[in-house]
Parts: structure tokens; C-alpha cells; sequence
């Protein structure tokens, strides 16, 4: 018989769904604040604008079944070990939406930057605060992100860092965007903004994870397959997710 949740159990999982949240909203200030440069998108969303222009079908429901193809990758790689309550990552994809329309509705509208250099700036910062953003999703341990969530889930099986396979997948994304482009006689969905995106984004996520990990840690998230004796050398010297199989 399972015990009823303590008070400390109740805690905890406020501070997940508060890291949660507060991840969701980052990301998403980031994502309306890259589309203030317009010069160009990351590979991932490229990859679904260009397959959007090829079927005809709205890039959200694209997004929405990428997203999905995720999360299946997820459950085949962890098998038993998948937590059911990972299912509520697409209560994240499409809940999400709602902070992007927050800020571009009413923070950034009308914003506009007319200066090239300018434009490479900010659209840098906003590929920081959405790997600012998804890291703390991630190492909140409550739910993953579909996308960087399958990363992390080869990643804890293979030699290969989070950032490592994610940028895996940008060459990927990008590579099938250059062939299907010129055969489909396509509008080009890759700029400047995906290179940039491609050399920033992989490697913050992993930049980022050691000291998010350390900062989470004293505030008593740790992963759920922790042992609660080795916590302490957790929060001193965080080190990568080991398999869970």
C-alpha cells in the first residue's frame, strides 16, 4: 500500500511545477523574442515550415506531430523505465502557444531592430534564454520537452552530450530541407538565423546543465532515480544522467 504524500513530497513537487512553468515562460520569451531579427529560424522549425509548405498542412499541427514523434521516440527508448507523467509534455506543445502570444502580443509588438548587427545580437540573447529556458524544464525533472527530451534520452545511452545530439539533429533537419527544397521548388526556410541558432543553441544546453543541476540540487530537485545517499556529491559535482536500463 502506498503511503499518502507528505508535506515535504508536496513541497518538492511545487518547486518542480514552479521551475516548470517558469522553464515554459522563458522559452517562449525567447521564441517571440527571435522573431524580432527576422533573418531566419532554427533548423528544427525550418524543418517543419518546409514540410508545412509541402503538405499544405498548418506548421502548428506539423510542429504538434513532430513534437508527437518525440515523445514516441521517448517511450521506445525507455520502455518500462518511461514515467506516465511524461505524457503531459504535450500538454506542454500545445499549451505553449499561450506565453508566445503573451509576449508578442504584448511585450515585443511593434518592436523592431533595423541594425544588421543588432539583429545578430538579439536573435543570439533569444537562442540563450530559450536554452535558459528548456534547460530549467529538463532539470526540473517533472516533465521533458519532446525534442530535447529524446536528446537527453540518447544521450544517457550513448557517449554523446544532450547539446551533441541535438546538434545531430539540426544537420539532419537541415540536410532534408536541402533536398526537399529544390525538388518541391520551395521557398528557402533556412537563413543566417539557422547557422547562428545551430552554433549556439547545442552547445548552451549543455554549458548551461552543470550549473542549473548544482542550483536545483540546493533547492532539493534531484532525478527521481537518485538515491538520496548520493545527493550531496550531486549537488558538488553534478555529473551527466546515467542510464536508466
Amino acid at each position: 500500500m502506498k503511503r499518502a504524500p507528505s508535506r515535504d513530497d508536496l513541497v518538492l513537487l511545487l518547486k518542480k511545477f514552479m521551475l516548470l512553468v517558469t522553464g515554459v515562460a522563458v522559452t517562449h520569451f525567447g521564441v517571440a523574442l527571435s522573431m524580432i531579427p527576422d533573418i531566419g529560424i532554427g533548423a528544427y522549425d525550418a524543418f517543419g515550415l518546409t514540410v508545412s509548405y509541402i503538405s499544405g498542412v498548418d506548421v502548428s499541427i506539423i510542429y504538434a506531430a513532430m513534437s508527437g514523434v518525440f515523445l514516441l521516440g521517448q517511450i521506445l527508448i525507455e520502455r518500462k523505465n518511461f514515467r506516465l507523467t511524461e505524457l503531459f509534455q504535450l500538454v506542454f506543445v500545445f499549451g505553449s502557444g499561450f506565453f508566445t502570444a503573451i509576449f508578442t502580443e504584448f511585450v515585443f509588438k511593434g518592436v523592431t531592430v533595423e541594425n544588421y548587427a543588432a539583429k545578430i545580437f538579439v536573435l543570439a540573447a533569444a537562442i540563450v534564454c530559450k536554452a535558459v529556458g528548456l534547460i530549467t524544464v529538463i532539470e526540473s525533472y517533472l516533465i521533458r520537452v519532446p525534442m530535447e527530451g529524446f536528446c537527453v534520452c540518447i544521450s544517457a545511452r550513448t557517449p554523446f552530450t544532450m547539446g551533441q545530439v541535438r546538434m545531430a539533429f539540426d544537420v539532419i533537419f537541415v540536410v532534408l530541407i536541402a533536398v526537399m527544397t529544390p525538388l518541391a521548388e520551395l521557398p528557402w526556410t533556412v537563413r543566417e538565423g539557422t547557422l547562428i541558432a545551430f552554433l549556439i543553441h547545442g552547445p548552451m544546453l549543455d554549458i548551461l546543465r552543470r550549473p542549473a543541476r548544482h542550483l536545483f540540487g540546493k533547492m532539493g530537485v534531484y532525478p527521481p532515480y537518485m538515491a538520496k545517499t548520493a545527493r550531496l556529491g550531486y549537488v558538488r559535482a553534478p555529473q551527466q544522467d546515467r542510464p536508466l536500463s
